[in-house]
């Protein structure tokens, strides 16, 4: 086996020798899939230390408040010669007594004025970014730091002890699988220096990233033999259709809703404990599915969580609203009465273990969306976004199909951003076939009314 080379240590400074040897065995598998990025976890000393201070923080067994802690209104008081959002702020202004006066944000801001959330003081030099466009057809880059991914580890450690379960990491060994389906996507492996020096992989489902195809995929998932898989629905349901040999002791599903029914067969197919996590590139992991538990129980006792009603007023638990954030840990981009443009009720909730916990019931907003082309094949949200965001990057969309398989994409149309409507319709044609029913439309009043933009809807699933 060779030393680390000198680009691993870069992007993996805690990454050991025995680390390395287990994740060139990977890298190198005879069955490997077509790996198309080199990424590392940018962990290092300060990161772990990070990690640490935020599970004996869990450890500590809060309680997330129903009002605005001490903590939350330190928090926002911390940021208002920071963040130009606050700067309009009266004289007088008091955080803890005019908290539900503080200004909103949303999707929107992100998209067109993230110079307004980012702190102005911070350097950008350790940035991670990420784009997305969720389930609002709205594409937005979010940056993000390396601390604040490996203490979303913490959280999935919280959320996976809550329903009974944990993970045994051990230094080089296969862990952990990010699965999809889709016709293109990040192909990686890595090590996890947060979970023990375990191996990660980003794994792509479809046969056509495996040199040998479907065989070439069974047989690296038999010897890889994964005990957590993050995935979300129709991949989930793929899997089990396909009788993919898989046997995890831990599945989350995120992005969209995991149906019961569905969460019920992959426990049975698979023996697995079966997590619904709500989570979002903003924040991370927020709440997670708990057994003998309605609704999704919140994971940080550092996020505040509200629900506004259509006017910003915040409504009192049991009443139905848009889920509001404020808080998190990622130290570019500190949410302050955050509006996910989710929906669900706040109520306060009995743990296995008999201590209170806040909950969010009846969430709303993330349904699992399968489109069809005009062969019959699936076609994935995500690569939907992947092929359109370039054409007009930040343009809002929402895309319906009809039983018919007939489809409608409208776009929002932003002052000086040209549209270029023929070549939305020429790449939907290449996803969909030559020959689907497509009409692109602009609507300059996609996103203007009260609730959701649903993005994604189908009626020919």
């Amino acid at each position: 086996m060779s030393p680390i080379p000198d680009d691993w240590r870069a992007r993996a400074p805690a990454m050991t020798e025995r680390a390395w040897r287990g994740l060139e065995r990977v890298l190198q598998h005879p069955d490997a899939p077509r790996y198309n990025r080199t990424l590392g976890d940018r962990v290092g000393p300060a990161e772990l230390v990070a990690l640490e201070t935020c599970r004996a923080a869990l450890a500590s067994r809060p309680r997330e408040a129903a009002t605005p802690s001490s903590a939350t209104i330190d928090f926002v008081e911390a940021l208002r010669s920071r963040l130009f959002l606050l700067d309009d702020l009266p004289e007088g202004f008091d955080v803890a007594r005019d908290f539900e006066a503080l200004p909103t944000t949303d999707r929107d801001a992100i998209a067109h004025r993230l110079e307004d959330l980012v702190p102005r003081d911070l350097a950008i030099d350790d940035a991670i970014v990420y784009s997305t466009s969720a389930t609002t057809g709205h594409a937005v880059i979010i940056p993000s730091h390396p601390t604040t991914v490996v203490q979303s580890l913490a959280h999935l450690e919280r959320a996976i002890a809550l329903n009974g379960a944990r993970l045994e990491p051990r230094e080089g060994v296969p862990l952990a699988v990010n699965a999809s389906m889709q016709q293109q996507t990040y192909v990686f492996a890595t090590t996890m220096s947060a979970w023990a020096g375990a191996v990660f992989a980003k794994l792509n489902f479809e046969p056509h990233d495996w040199a040998g195809g479907a065989a070439s995929r069974d047989r690296f998932l038999r010897d890889y033999a994964p005990m957590f898989v993050s995935s979300e629905p129709v991949a989930l349901a793929e899997s089990l259709r396909l009788e993919l040999p898989l046997r995890p002791a831990v599945v989350i599903s995120s992005a969209v809703s995991l149906r019961p029914e569905l969460a019920d067969q992959l426990r049975a197919a698979w023996g697995s404990v079966v997590i619904d996590l709500y989570s979002t590139t903003e924040t991370g992991p927020i709440a997670a599915s708990v057994p003998g538990i309605a609704g999704h129980v919140i994971l940080l006792p550092d996020l505040f969580v509200e629900v506004l009603g259509p006017h910003g007023e915040r409504l009192p638990d049991g009443a139905r609203g848009e889920l509001t954030l404020t808080g998190g840990r990622n130290p570019y981009l500190p949410l302050v009465r955050y509006r996910t443009g989710d929906y669900g009720r706040l109520a306060t909730v009995t743990l296995p273990d008999g201590r209170p916990a806040r909950a969010i019931l009846e969430l709303e907003g993330r349904a699992s969306v399968v489109f069809r082309a005009t062969d019959g094949g699936r076609v994935t949200s995500v690569d939907i976004a992947r092929r359109i965001r370039p054409l007009a990057p930040f343009v809002q969309h929402a895309l319906h199909q009809r039983a018919d398989r007939a489809l409608e994409l409208r776009l929002r149309p932003l002052p000086g951003v040209p549209i270029p409507l023929e070549a939305f319709e020429h790449t939907l044609r290449e996803l969909f076939g030559r020959d689907a029913a497509i009409r692109v439309v602009l609507d300059p009043t996609l996103g203007s009314g009260v609730g959701k933009v649903v993005a994604w809807r189908s009626d020919a699933g």
